[in-house]
């Protein structure tokens, strides 16, 4: 009998001292999409902190409005990678923005590296190449 084994694309990557870890699915199409509508959705919420030097306790307002964009991004970085990411990746804070950019930058090194290896095999079975039109 023969068989076959085609990989599923998924990187486990170490994000701790304690050696845990997140998945990245990287030949999933439906994660790949959804990873950069959230990393876009990060840097929109990064550009959209307002940039005063203005004294924290006077302006409790924009304070408690970042905090509420830092929770639903805590959210939907557990929906993307699963449970328990931000607290595997930041420990028991509510990671502030910044933490959020550094950890999608850190992200897309693997994600390009995928897609940059994904469009090398494939160019291998192109019609001229495989002798089909």
């Amino acid at each position: 009998m023969e068989k076959i084994r085609i990989s599923s694309g998924v990187q486990k990557i170490e994000v701790n001292d304690e050696g845990e870890t997140i998945l990245l699915p990287v030949s999933d199409d439906g994660f790949i999409v959804a990873f950069y509508k959230l990393l876009d959705r990060v840097q929109t919420a990064a550009r959209s902190i307002p940039q005063t030097g203005e004294d924290i306790a006077g302006n409790m307002e924009a304070v408690e409005t970042v905090v509420a964009l830092e929770q639903e991004l805590r959210e939907k970085v557990d929906g993307l990678f699963g449970p328990e990411t931000c607290r595997k990746v930041f420990g028991p804070i509510l990671p502030s923005m910044d933490l959020f950019v550094e950890f999608f930058g850190s992200l897309l090194p693997f994600i390009e590296a995928h897609r940059d290896e994904r469009l090398a095999k494939m160019s291998k079975y192109d019609a001229g190449r495989t002798g089909t039109l």
